[in-house]
């Protein structure tokens, strides 16, 4: 049995929690909810009513499926990945739509199922997309993780830059290369993409012209899952980027430097890659981490304090803010971190418990983050998949 990421075989799950409701606020307030900013910190909810659906409306009312990629427009544009509705959808001005993508089949348990196929927004087909950029243009990339490439939405359609669809590790150019569930990208202001190829425990990069070729060194780490039964993980390894190595790569930052920040999600650590330098080294995570036998993952907990002695649970989306703090979406220890000035802090959530509270930051629960942005007001937007929902963490 092939093994997925754990992100794919954890969001499954999500299908039979129907009617996860998110708390305090009704479709009727949702308006006031959305125009009314709290003088205090506080962690509320935007869009999405808790039930699992691909439901269209007033923010509060509409309902999505396991969302887990955001991007936010200058415009204030938000755009989502509805990850088991299979398509892009858009919140703007307090309502949400479908922006790409269409439901042309169900499951025998009445599940939207996903392919691939470019074209109009409205007739394009997507298959568990998960991470989402937008570029200098206002052009949306996907990282379209079930079929195993990378979209681009553009006024004129969707169409695919790389990847054929299959499963698989090559290089090359468009269609020629091969990825294997990618979960994230990211875009420089020349147009160069780079892929967080999650399963290949790689980063890949895509250039303007659509050649892919590969940044870190493939992990050729077997781990013996059970008695005689082999099978591929990734490793760790900082140094040159040639030789450096991943666990799950699923999320992706490129800083004002250009430069990457990755959430190494199997190896419980936030990575840097001078881009450079040609360097990779950890910024965040504990430096005392190795792999017990037979494991395919180190072994995740909590702990705020100094960068090197901080721990994470499954770590995944990443944002900065407008002071240079990067935000972290711990997601299985269900709250959202902060990494500045060498020290890694909780912004919101409670560790080790999951729900769908509002309020207070400290008293706040969140249920599998997985995703974060930050906008011009300098918001923390938080893509909570399992509650279904997009919440609001504003700071005074």
């Amino acid at each position: 049995m092939k093994r997925q990421k754990w992100t794919v075989w954890i969001a499954s799950l999500a299908l039979g929690l129907l009617t996860v409701h998110t708390s305090g606020i009704t479709p009727a307030h949702a308006e006031a909810a959305l125009q009314t900013a709290p003088a205090a910190p506080s962690v509320v909810t935007i869009a999405g009513n808790g039930q699992f659906g691909e439901d269209n409306g007033a923010a509060l009312s509409a309902s999505l499926r396991t969302p887990m990629g955001i991007a936010i427009h200058s415009d204030g544009t938000v755009y989502v990945s509805d990850t088991k509705s299979h398509l892009i959808r858009k919140l703007f001005q307090g309502a949400v739509s479908t922006y790409a993508g269409v439901t042309i089949s169900t499951d025998e348990k009445g599940f939207p199922v996903g392919t691939l196929f470019n074209g109009a927004l409205n007739q394009s087909l997507f298959q568990s997309p998960e991470g989402i950029v937008l570029d200098q243009q206002g052009n949306l990339y996907v990282a379209d993780s079930g079929n195993h490439s990378i979209r681009k939405i553009t006024a004129q359609g969707v169409f695919t830059i790389a990847g054929d669809g299959i499963m698989g590790y090559q290089n090359g150019t468009g269609s020629q290369a091969r990825f294997h569930s990618p979960s994230d990208i990211a875009v420089a202001k020349d147009g160069t993409v780079y892929v967080a190829d999650t399963l290949n425990h790689v980063i890949r990069k895509i250039t303007p012209s659509g050649a892919v070729t590969t940044l870190n060194s493939p992990s050729t780490r077997l781990v013996e899952i059970s008695p005689g039964y082999y099978e591929k993980a990734g490793d760790f390894q900082d140094g040159p980027l040639a030789s450096a190595k991943f666990n799950e790569p699923s999320s992706l930052y490129l800083d004002a430097k250009g430069n990457l920040y990755v959430s190494d999600t199997g190896n419980q650590r936030i990575r840097y890659i001078d881009l450079t330098q040609n360097k990779v080294t950890t910024v965040a995570g504990d430096t005392n981490l190795t792999y017990a036998t037979n494991s395919l993952y180190m072994e995740g907990s909590y702990a705020d304090g100094d960068a090197a002695k901080a721990q994470f649970q499954f770590p995944r989306g990443l944002a900065m803010t407008s002071e240079g703090g990067l935000v972290i979406a711990d997601s299985q220890n269900h709250v959202i971190r902060y990494l500045y000035n060498g020290k890694v802090t909780t912004l919101a959530g409670t560790a080790g418990k999951f729900g769908s509270q509002s309020g207070a930051p400290a008293n706040a629960q969140f249920y599998l983050p997985v995703d974060v942005a930050v906008d011009q007001q300098n918001t923390i937007w938080v893509v909570d998949s399992f509650n279904n929902t997009l919440r609001q963490l504003k700071m005074k």
